[in-house]
């Protein structure tokens, strides 16, 4: 299976390029700048100045299967809201849009994963009142950045939504740096749990070997519960996708 990547050189998408050229799959993993590293495995570097270039991200999405977009907001600290953004305030918006448009232009019905949140204002509807005013009181007046991002991600699952494509929007509530569990629960029931950046990474690859839509287009992501996991994925070569198709309409 061919998998684009863009922000591959994040936490999550870092883990993303691992894992899939571990599973066999042949990776496009796109960079700003050139990697310190080799890449693992099938792996090919693309480097990108501009992530929004029409041009570009065509280039990146041809033959794809999977698309996935694991970008994130950079602050002056990395991993600190706390501190100025630096990066664009409609990051995922442009980028959602760029994509749409390139997979749309290719004509292959690409999956299309992407990394929203659930702790920043998408899944404001499916919270209690306590987490909900917690959230909300967090984001407008403690950390304003954190209301800025969870704006553009709104943004973002509202372009993913009217896209007509097969795309999925992530919502983790809270990320950490911690180490693969692959006890990973994808759920549309909001729960005060952080999960690690590598056990999100292992749910995209899981998603994107699954050849049926799924029915949940944007989960809550969080640490599993004994009992709740998740198959373990196989360690050896995934089995080949059917051809894309396309998109069955359904909405998260």
């Amino acid at each position: 299976m061919n998998i684009t990547v863009f922000g591959a050189s994040g936490g999550i998408g870092g883990h993303v390029v691992t894992f899939a050229t571990q599973r066999g799959h042949h990776v496009r993993a796109v960079y700003r700048t050139a990697p310190d590293k080799p890449l693992p495995g099938q792996a090919e570097v693309l480097l990108a100045p501009d992530i929004f270039d029409d041009a570009f991200a065509a280039q990146a999405v041809a033959g794809a299967d999977v698309v996935v977009a694991a970008v994130g907001p950079n602050f002056t600290t990395r991993h600190n809201p706390r501190t100025a953004l630096t990066s664009p305030p409609d990051l995922h918006q442009r980028l959602a849009r760029t994509l749409v448009t390139a997979v749309r232009a290719a004509g292959a019905r690409a999956r299309l994963i992407t990394v929203s949140t659930a702790s920043m204002g998408p899944a404001d509807d499916i919270m209690g009142a306590a987490p909900r005013l917690l959230f909300r009181f967090m984001r407008s007046t403690v950390v304003p950045n954190l209301g800025r991002v969870g704006q553009d991600l709104r943004a973002m699952e509202a372009e993913l939504a009217a896209s007509g494509l097969d795309w999925y929007a992530l919502r983790p509530v809270k990320l950490t740096d911690g180490p693969l569990t692959r006890s990973v629960l994808a759920s549309d029931r909001f729960t005060m749990k952080a999960v690690s950046r590598a056990d999100v990474a292992w749910h995209i690859v899981t998603l994107a070997e699954d050849p049926a839509p799924a029915a949940q287009r944007t989960p809550v992501v969080t640490t599993a519960k004994p009992g709740q996991a998740e198959a373990a994925v196989p360690t050896g070569p995934a089995p080949a996708r059917p051809a894309p198709r396309k998109a069955d309409g359904l909405a998260g």
